[in-house]
């Protein structure tokens, strides 16, 4: 940007408070937001990788599985003792120690598991997040192992955990505007056009619910029946999230957007779960974890709560010294 651009960007004014929204803010976290990022990731990861498929061959192979056999993940034995080295793998690397060695087992475990769960016959996408967010956690710390012996500046002069949360975070918001890009795509450019048949999705999930391994799930059959009646309703309920996932790539910018992103896609994937029975609950959490970051609203609410009252304590002396001037 110019001398002369900057100098045209609004600076007062309601214009200018709209675009102070989309200004980059590096978002720099103290050590303690560090600790609660790695403890939310590490939950995460472990609730994958806590014990074995029940999988013990991959007839139909999928990604890696074409070249490596994966059946790692489905074996109770190697299990048996991979699981419990994971833990511990997992509680160092939430105490920020040797990253790039310690995420080794947890990552490789992950991308075994789910692929090999993926090689079943048809693909499953609940731990793929957990898998990427593992990989970048683990790139990131050893780009900072590397980077530091050859005296290479990080970007934005971030801590080593810093710049892991901003990448993990980059890679996250990928996601979802590589997912409405790839509806876009695939609908040619009909997907707002095609939303007004979202009800008979809804009603192929709630049978497939139903007749498979994951029970009944809850009775949407009246909301199917809503969309189907009323097709514009459709349209705006579940077109609407095309453009959240589309610019969710502003959740980045600054902590005021990454709490309006982390909450929308939130209640994004909540509403889904209700009407599809799809869980996504490692994608809530990380939202919740990295994005929303609920602790550091309450501490800064706090702590602008408690200086705004020691300003008011100490503009009373000076007042009563004044006064007394006076008299």
């Amino acid at each position: 940007m110019t001398a002369e651009s900057t100098e045209a960007v609004p600076r007062n004014g309601w214009l200018g408070r709209v675009w102070s929204w989309f200004t980059y803010e590096p978002m720099r976290h103290a050590w303690w937001e560090a600790l609660l990022f790695r403890a939310g990731i590490a939950w995460c990861a472990w609730q994958t990788l806590a014990g074995p498929l029940t999988f013990t061959s991959q007839p139909r192979p999928h990604g890696i599985a074409v070249w490596f056999d994966v059946t790692v993940g489905g074996d109770p034995k190697m299990m048996a003792v991979l699981s419990p080295l994971s833990a511990v793998c997992l509680l160092l690397y939430v105490f920020n120690l040797a990253l790039p060695v310690t995420l080794l087992l947890p990552l490789f475990l992950s991308f075994t598991m789910g692929t090999l769960l993926n090689s079943q016959g048809a693909i499953n996408h609940t731990t793929q997040i957990v898998t990427l967010v593992l990989l970048v956690q683990w790139l990131a710390a050893l780009w900072s192992a590397t980077g530091g012996r050859r005296k290479i500046l990080t970007p934005n002069s971030f801590t080593d955990y810093q710049l892991a949360a901003d990448w993990t975070r980059q890679a996250i918001m990928s996601t979802y505007v590589v997912s409405a890009i790839s509806k876009l795509i695939e609908s040619g450019g009909l997907w707002f056009a095609d939303a007004r048949y979202f009800g008979l999705q809804i009603t192929k999930a709630a049978g497939m619910a139903k007749y498979g391994d994951t029970g009944s799930g809850h009775d949407v059959h009246w909301l199917a029946q809503a969309f189907i009646d009323h097709p514009l309703m459709a349209t705006f309920f579940i077109a609407a999230a095309l453009p959240l996932e589309l610019f969710a790539f502003l959740g980045v910018l600054n902590r005021r957007l990454a709490l309006f992103f982390g909450l929308s896609l939130f209640a994004f994937h909540s509403t889904v779960t209700e009407m599809m029975n799809l869980d996504f609950a490692f994608h809530k959490t990380l939202l919740l974890v990295l994005f929303v970051n609920p602790v550091w609203w309450v501490v800064q609410g706090t702590n602008w709560t408690m200086g705004s009252g020691r300003r008011e304590e100490a503009q009373k002396p000076i007042s009563l010294a004044v006064s007394g001037d006076k008299n």
